[in-house]
């Protein structure tokens, strides 16, 4: 057997699960939001990850979808990825993300970044997105009044 020299993988001071769990909850929220502020090591792996899914995205295909889905195990995520982020970006073959070097830390002096897409997001989505729960609110109030049962009082008759 032959050994891999110079091959590493960045492990973040974790284990395998809680790794994937960290890369997948920054990628749902660098799809959700269009930015995402963490370390510089996290933002170079979320970078790698989030780059292979655009290109996974850009085939298209149902099985494309299914597969980003299995990966992030959030669907909403990855149909927001295939139908409003990947065709803003239709010609690009990498580079969907970029990385800016922001501040460091207080609390241990670690280098902060930012990394956004390449393409910034329409703005009408993030305006639809605000009205979506100012409608979930008005509709929660609604059902709640709706389920009171209304005080009924008793009339006493005097004989």
């Amino acid at each position: 057997m032959s050994r891999k020299h110079r091959v590493r993988k960045i492990k973040l001071s974790r284990t395998y699960n809680q790794r994937k769990s960290l890369i997948k909850g920054l990628v749902v929220s660098l799809i959700d939001s269009g930015k995402v502020t963490t370390t510089l090591t996290k933002a170079k792996v979320l970078k790698s990850r989030f780059d292979k899914l655009a290109a996974k995205a850009q085939q298209g295909t149902v099985h494309a979808r299914r597969q980003i889905a299995a990966s992030i195990s959030n669907h909403q995520s990855a149909n927001k990825l295939m139908d409003t982020i990947v065709p803003l970006m239709p010609k690009r073959r990498g580079g969907f993300t970029t990385i800016e070097k922001t501040t460091i830390r207080r609390g241990d002096a670690a280098v902060m970044a930012t990394v956004k897409l390449a393409v910034p997001l329409p703005e009408v989505i993030k305006a639809d997105k605000k009205k979506a729960k100012t409608v979930k609110k008005v509709a929660k109030k609604e059902t709640k009044s709706a389920t009171k049962k209304p005080v009924v009082k008793k009339q006493v008759k005097n004989k």
